[in-house]
């Protein structure tokens, strides 16, 4: 699948995925797209949990709910760290931001589907229990769930907006 195919067929999935395990060649090109994200002044603040095995995915569907979670073969849980440059910025937002999009292109690019669940982790049970789980030291943020596997039932992409309803060129 070429770059704009997979921005074009990309699409969260909320329902189950097959018991097809991802390939670990696969496992690495998504993480290496997620690592291959720009970071502000080249400096990196988002670490990853690649999560493969059955009895944690087991546990962690118990903490996060949806079909997505409780299905997937395989999880990565997304970490920042707050990393403030000599002049006081912070590139932690934008940093994990721009690893998600990438990782979410790659899983399309290969044929898998997921969501890029944020929201329940605002939830102090939900993130406290991850973070138990996993063994996340206090430091970092727990950003993102992203469960992924191949789904029972594609889906297809939403219509998207047209540059004509969300671009001004030159001037407003």
């Amino acid at each position: 699948m070429d770059f704009f195919e997979a921005i074009n067929s990309r699409y969260s999935y909320r329902g189950a995925f097959t018991k097809e395990k991802l390939s670990n060649d696969d496992i690495e090109k998504i993480l290496t797209a997620g690592i291959a994200a720009p970071t502000g002044m080249h400096i990196p603040t988002t670490s990853y949990i690649a999560i493969t095995d059955e009895n944690l995915l087991k546990e962690l569907s118990y903490i996060v709910p949806g079909k997505s979670v409780l299905t997937a073969t395989f999880v990565i849980v997304m970490l920042t760290e707050n990393k403030s440059m000599m002049s006081g910025m912070n590139f932690e937002i934008e940093n994990y931001s721009a690893a998600a999009e990438n990782i979410l292109l790659a899983i399309t690019s290969l044929g898998y589907a997921t969501v890029w669940t944020d929201g329940t982790l605002r939830s102090p049970s939900i993130n406290t229990g991850v973070r138990e789980l996993l063994n996340v030291p206090s430091h970092m943020t727990i950003r993102a769930v992203l469960p992924i596997g191949r789904p029972v039932t594609p889906l297809a992409p939403q219509v998207k907006e047209q540059i004509s309803d969300t671009v001004i060129f030159n001037k407003f």
